[in-house]
């Protein structure tokens, strides 16, 4: 089987580091993005491993000059996985524009950029692979995480609309919402913004929760990262590889990762349920002809989360 060639974004560590390494054990070619990445990764260099100096948050011009230098690197790419990502914990008043833009153009905005560089390329070689690292935050934010998971909800909604965008042409998507694993996502990059916690609030009035709430998580750490990240890795190859069990599945664009995740997927969807169902009659109550409305089957094809 002729090898893949990747990419990985954030792969000077954690997830995207563990991609890498399994990528590597498969036999397949990697371009391994981030910042700073010769002096983090510069041991892995081989005739199947390039190393490319990418930080997603830099503008348009730079961003469109990486990808056509890691296009050519190998000739083409297979499979592109978007990994950089950043967290912290702080109340949404006391998160300043700095902050807020911050938590958005690593997770959000940098990965559509990347994405929109390399859509082209694999426009014109008629197939490709786009994966997203996402978190499960989406079903279930948390106090004093609102910007975080925001951000990862907002992920998930662009490359759910992408996907259907580029799949007649060859292109697939999928978004991981991956529960807690080991990783130092809540670390802080080399400026901007905090260690996950470490600043909180300042806001007297909000700290008996925001103690509450960091107390629960420092008691017991590990009680929420149950994943394991080689695992993880694994299982993320497979899916975007199309082998292993995972190949006898139907393709997903947004796919829970980690008991943690399938849980927090299904108490949301249960829940999403009854509060529908609880306000169905306001919610009605607002049509020009209330009992009459009836979906159009070309909308719901189009707004369907499911393969046909």
């Amino acid at each position: 089987m002729t090898p893949l060639v990747w990419m990985v974004t954030g792969s000077t560590s954690g997830i995207g580091a563990a991609l890498v390494d399994r990528i590597i054990a498969r036999g397949d070619k990697v371009i391994a993005s981030g910042r700073k990445t010769e002096e983090r990764l510069g041991h892995l260099k081989s005739d199947n491993v390039a190393l490319l100096d990418l930080d997603i948050t830099s503008e348009w011009p730079e961003i469109k000059a990486k990808m056509e230098k890691a296009w050519e690197t190998f000739g083409h790419i297979d499979v592109l996985v978007n990994n950089a990502g950043t967290s912290s914990l702080k109340s949404a008043e006391d998160a300043d524009e700095a902050f807020i833009n911050q938590m958005f153009q690593v997770n959000v905005f940098g990965h559509m950029q990347v994405t929109r560089a390399i859509l082209p390329f694999f426009r014109a070689q008629g197939h490709g692979r786009i994966g997203f690292t996402s978190s499960a935050s989406e079903w279930g934010p948390i106090p004093f995480m609102s910007h975080y998971a925001a951000s990862k909800a907002a992920l998930s909604t662009y490359v759910e609309s992408l996907h259907k965008e580029v799949r007649p042409l060859g292109i697939e998507c999928v978004s991981f919402a991956c529960g807690g694993f080991p990783t130092n996502l809540g670390q802080p990059r080399d400026s901007g913004t905090a260690a996950f916690g470490s600043e909180g609030t300042s806001i007297q009035a909000y700290q008996p929760l925001m103690a509450d709430i960091a107390g629960m998580m420092m008691e017991d750490p590990m009680a929420f990262m149950p994943g394991d990240l080689v695992k993880l890795s694994t299982v993320l190859v497979n899916i975007l590889s199309k082998e292993g069990l995972e190949v006898n599945l139907p393709w997903s664009v947004n796919i829970a990762l980690g008991s943690d995740a399938f849980l927090m997927g299904k108490k949301r969807t249960e829940e999403q349920m009854i509060q529908l169902d609880r306000w169905k009659d306001v919610s009605c109550s607002t049509d020009r002809q209330p009992g009459t409305y009836t979906i159009k089957k070309r909308y719901s094809e189009l707004i369907s989360l499911l393969e046909e």
